[in-house]
């Protein structure tokens, strides 16, 4: 459901994304197959909430392709946060009291921020997936799940665009599906039999609804369940969603739909974008061996034969697909997903800014002043399986931003590529169920000793597929004279212990990277811990390290640095508004009432042998209206030489607002001996319509002996 080419909501009557135009509802070919029999899903008792099976996150190894640089770690985290932003924002608990549905908030997609029947399936999507990091996962689904029930059209399929307050259908005409919701739908209840069980009747249900409905005669996919057979629209061709259909269900002849699909595009391309790969919002003559593009406004008001805001989703699609299934059994895919990576990453000169929504067959732009989030953020997975790693890195770090304030549309759609991206995207497929594993970190991950010392850290395991299995830890690296010793040897995954590492008093002064590694039935994962060993026997000259404290150098801010996705200059005197601690200026991250991350971040080299304390000054004011949610953040970090992020030592977000500044200070020792980058990192997302400031001041990094 989709279309956000400017053209009045009240002109929808009916059709496959925001529905048919009135004018294209008038000239809709007269052959159109007459309705096929109802199937009804049949009443079911809500199953009971289950542990589940793969619980987040579920690491994924994928068939082809490279991942993002940045450690599984990282990514993890990233999607936490992007969910709880996503779950705050856009997942209503409504319209009744045992339903949820996902909000069209911010883009008009249905009336007083209603759902529409395909940003449910991406919630049926989604949740399942978090299911472990969220504990309310399953009641959410099955509220979700709720919702399509009580609104089925005369096929048993949902009802497209619901009115957010009535929760009554508000498009023109009869109630009618829509294929990509109805596809999402059923993809979700078996990610949600897999998940906790209980699910097989409702899925294999509602799979018979969909084949009977929404698959043409020929195999292709239909627009919508009462629409005719002879167009269809490629970014309903989730053909890793087919594949799992055709796993999970025998009893429908998925594989025709699969090759059918895939004929298609390689017809459709080989005609009108051979080189790129390209396929245009709508397609007709899709019941023919010679597909082509629709005419322009064929369904919506927008040029229907390029690539829109409904196509911009295919390279997800595309690059999820071959991800999963691998370059043999989604060859298809995955050479479109090539093509697609490249026309696009050449197109926008490398920035996923500029990967605009409207892009014409032979890979130029239609146009360059409407942009979108969620046309960047749709390349990642084909940029993945491309193997392009720069390409990919760039992409994931985009994800990170919302440049053009996007609402539920591109936050959706970002919220699921992170999951592809970061290896959390698991498939229900039969057979396909990730075996054990278990992932090994350190924390603190470095420490400084005097010859003769001890150190001291913490190093945690956690099951990252299946089930729980023995983990044997072993440390190598040690320098002269050093041993280590963990407390208990073994763990079972999910549980921690304890490592000390004794220096002798002959041990050499110097930096060690110890290689610490687990070891169990499914294979061996590694962490390293930086021990380093002065020279003096723990001696150091007290100081403060940082310079320019307080920013009072101004407009000249070396040995400062700053960034800002807005444009704007963090380090600045606009003391009116807010003012700093002391002096004239500060460092004033966010508050502009808009997305943006903002950093203002200085290297320093802490001493060995030292005992080191971080402080700073901090003002947080926030307008946000939520007094739960946490969509303003600010986190303090220390990264090593290679961007690392070493540690995060503080975290704060829009609820902890105050009045005035506070002192923080933060024990650092553990890092002594190392060159390190300060960060501070603001993060606005402007979801509930609020604007949050974090004013820094005063900053002090002071090392005593």
């Amino acid at each position: 459901m989709r279309n956000r080419w400017k053209r009045p909501l009240a002109s929808v009557v009916t059709g496959c994304l925001l529905g048919l135009s009135v004018t294209a509802l008038a000239t809709a070919p007269a052959q159109a197959a007459p309705a096929r029999a109802a199937t009804t899903i049949p009443a079911t008792t809500t199953p009971a909430a289950t542990a589940p099976a793969h619980p987040f996150p579920t690491h994924t190894t994928y068939q082809v392709g490279v991942m993002p640089s940045a450690p599984q770690a990282t990514r993890d985290a990233a999607v936490e946060k992007e969910y709880d932003s996503w779950k705050a924002t856009y997942l209503v608990h409504g319209c009744a009291s045992n339903e949820y549905y996902v909000s069209t908030k911010g883009d008009g997609d249905a009336t007083n921020n209603g759902p529409v029947s395909e940003g449910q399936g991406y919630g049926m999507n989604i949740v399942p997936l978090m299911a472990g990091y969220d504990a309310s996962a399953q009641s959410e689904f099955n509220g979700l799940w709720q919702l399509v029930k009580d609104h089925e059209d005369q096929y048993g399929l949902m009802q497209w665009q619901l009115d957010g307050k009535t929760c009554k259908y508000y498009s023109g005409g009869t109630p009618d599906g829509a294929t990509d919701g109805d596809l999402d739908i059923g993809y979700g209840l078996i990610l949600a039999d897999k998940q906790w069980g209980g699910y097989t009747a409702d899925a294999k249900a509602w799979l018979a609804a969909f084949y009977a409905h929404d698959v043409a005669p020929d195999g292709h996919l239909k627009c919508e369940d009462d629409g005719p057979n002879t167009d269809t629209r490629p970014s309903d061709q989730m053909l890793d969603h087919l594949r799992a259909f055709g796993a999970y269900d025998t009893a429908h002849d998925w594989t025709k739909v699969i090759q059918r699909t895939e004929a298609l595009d390689t017809e459709y391309t080989a005609a009108y974008s051979a080189s790129a790969g390209l396929l245009s919002d709508f397609v007709v003559n899709a019941d023919t061996t010679s597909p082509k593009p629709a005419p322009a406004n064929y369904q919506e008001d927008q040029p229907d034969n390029i690539v829109g805001y409904n196509s911009i989703r295919v390279p997800w699609h595309l690059g999820t697909d071959a991800l999963l299934n691998g370059a043999s059994a989604a060859a298809t895919e995955y050479g479109l997903a090539k093509k697609e990576s490249a026309c696009l990453k050449g197109l926008s000169g490398g920035n996923p800014q500029k990967v605009y929504p409207h892009v014409n067959l032979n890979c130029t732009a239609y146009s360059t002043s409407d942009q979108a989030e969620e046309a960047g953020d749709a390349v990642g997975p084909a940029a993945m399986a491309s193997g392009d790693q720069a390409w990919t890195d760039t992409v994931w770090n985009y994800l990170a931003t919302n440049p053009f304030g996007d609402g539920y549309y591109g936050e959706t759609i970002k919220t699921l590529v992170y999951l592809v991206m970061a290896g959390d995207y698991w498939s229900p497929a039969s057979g396909t169920a990730p075996a054990n594993d278990f992932s090994l970190s350190a924390s603190p991950g470095a420490g400084s000793v005097a010859p003769g010392g001890t150190a001291s850290t913490t190093v945690a395991t956690a099951v990252s597929a299946g089930s729980a299995q023995s983990v044997a830890l072993a440390a190598a690296g040690l320098p002269t004279g050093a041993t280590a010793s963990f407390s208990p040897a073994s763990v079972t995954a999910g549980n921690s212990a304890a490592l000390t590492l004794a220096t002798g008093t002959g041990t050499p002064a110097g930096s060690y990277p110890i290689t610490i590694t687990g070891t169990a039935a499914s294979g061996s994962h590694t962490a390293t811990y930086t021990l380093t060993v002065s020279g003096t026997g723990g001696g150091c000259t007290a100081a403060q390290l940082l310079g320019d404290q307080g920013f009072e150098k101004g407009a000249t801010i070396a040995p400062w640095t700053e960034t800002s996705t807005t444009g704007s200059a963090p380090i600045n005197n606009d003391t009116a508004d807010e003012p700093a601690h002391a002096g004239s200026w500060d460092a004033w991250l966010n508050g502009d009432g808009k997305a943006d991350t903002d950093t203002v971040g200085q290297s320093v080299a802490i001493p060995a042998g030292c005992t080191a304390t971080l402080s700073y000054w901090l003002h947080i004011d926030t307008t946000e209206s939520t007094s739960s949610a946490k969509p303003d953040t600010l986190t303090v970090q220390l990264l090593n030489s290679a961007g690392t992020v070493l540690t995060t030592v503080a975290g704060y977000s829009n609820l902890d607002k105050n009045s005035g500044y506070t002192q923080h200070t933060v024990d650092v020792s553990a890092y002594a001996g190392q060159s390190v980058t300060l960060r501070f990192t603001g993060t606005e997302t402007d979801a509930n319509g609020g604007t949050t400031s974090f004013v820094l001041d005063d900053t002090a990094l002071n090392t005593t002996g």
